[in-house]
């Protein structure tokens, strides 16, 4: 899974985008599924994330996996009530 997380943080960046687009619509035109779907898989992959990058080096060779840099966009919160 820790191959993966690349894809996984660009996923959460793109859906960010479509949270932060579809909360500029006025409140009572807004696709209130289709945002509530989207919080929802944009939770999961952050917690999947996160959970794989508690692995830091690999099992194999011991070789770290990627940067210790935090990624601002994947740990930014984009819920405003």
């Amino acid at each position: 899974m820790e191959n993966f997380v690349p894809v996984f943080e660009s996923k959460v960046k793109k859906l960010h985008e479509k949270v932060v687009e579809e909360l500029s619509v006025p409140k009572k035109e807004r696709n209130k599924k289709r945002l509530k779907k989207m919080l929802k898989e944009l939770k999961s992959l952050k917690k999947t994330i996160r959970s794989a990058k508690k692995v830091k080096t690999c099992p194999h060779c011991g070789f770290p996996l990627w940067d210790d840099e935090p990624s601002s966009d994947a740990d930014t919160e984009a819920v405003p009530s």
